[in-house]
């Protein structure tokens, strides 16, 4: 157990500070991020409730639209080096080589995250008094099921031709539970409403992520194996 918490904590770090050190990945997602309010801010008018109302869909979207920058260039940065067949080549479990990627692109795509997300909730006016910490725990559970089935594509894609296109492609479609469970919750932190509707978006969204977990854990051998 022991040795499991080690291993997936080094490529965890390993993975961060690969991000720390090449800035354009986050410049990149956190400019885009920026640019996307600016643009919708100004194009809804003068009208601040217009806006308001479409901030839950547009924080999501925005990430992620933003995300599949980073998960693109999560495996082609180690292709690149040569690491990734250095990884293969040790005696470590695959799954814990999906753990140390997939924990290590939440971190970087949450510190974006906690970063914009304020700017939106500026920006548009809402104000949220003891809500923060559902807010909070929505964009981690949403974080980690689009990581989950990101990493797994990410991988399954890194060797393949147009896999810029190929990634979002195959991602979009099987990510839309996810999304559209992320942007109920969020609309109800946001603007309130009936509890009961929002605990099955909330059910919904924490059994999509199990599933995408387990079956993305349990697919990675085969993929970087390929």
């Amino acid at each position: 157990m022991i040795d499991l918490v080690r291993q997936i904590s080094i490529l965890t770090w390993k993975d961060i500070l690969l991000d720390i050190r090449r800035k354009e990945n986050f410049l990149s997602m956190f400019l885009f991020s920026l640019l996307t309010l600016i643009i919708f801010h100004f194009s809804i008018g003068d009208n601040p409730k217009t806006f308001r109302l479409i901030v839950p869909g547009l924080i999501w979207v925005v990430f992620l639209l933003a995300g599949i920058l980073g998960l693109s260039k999560s495996f082609i940065q180690e292709m690149e080096n040569g690491c990734i067949k250095a990884l293969l080549l040790t005696p470590m479990d695959r799954g814990n080589l999906f753990l140390g990627k997939m924990l290590g692109t939440t971190l970087f795509l949450s510190l974006v995250q906690f970063i914009t997300v304020p700017m939106f909730i500026l920006f548009s006016g809402i104000s949220l008094a003891h809500e923060w910490w559902m807010l909070i725990l929505v964009m981690l559970t949403g974080t980690l099921g689009f990581t989950s089935l990101g990493t797994l594509l990410a991988g399954m894609t890194a060797t393949l031709r147009g896999r810029e296109v190929l990634l979002p492609i195959l991602l979009f479609p099987l990510i839309t539970p996810n999304l559209i469970s992320t942007v109920k919750i969020t609309s109800y932190i946001f603007f309130g409403g009936e509890w009961n509707e929002v605990l099955s978006w909330w059910k919904l969204l924490l059994a999509f992520d199990v599933i995408l977990g387990v079956v993305s854990y349990l697919s990675f051998e085969f993929v970087v194996e390929e």
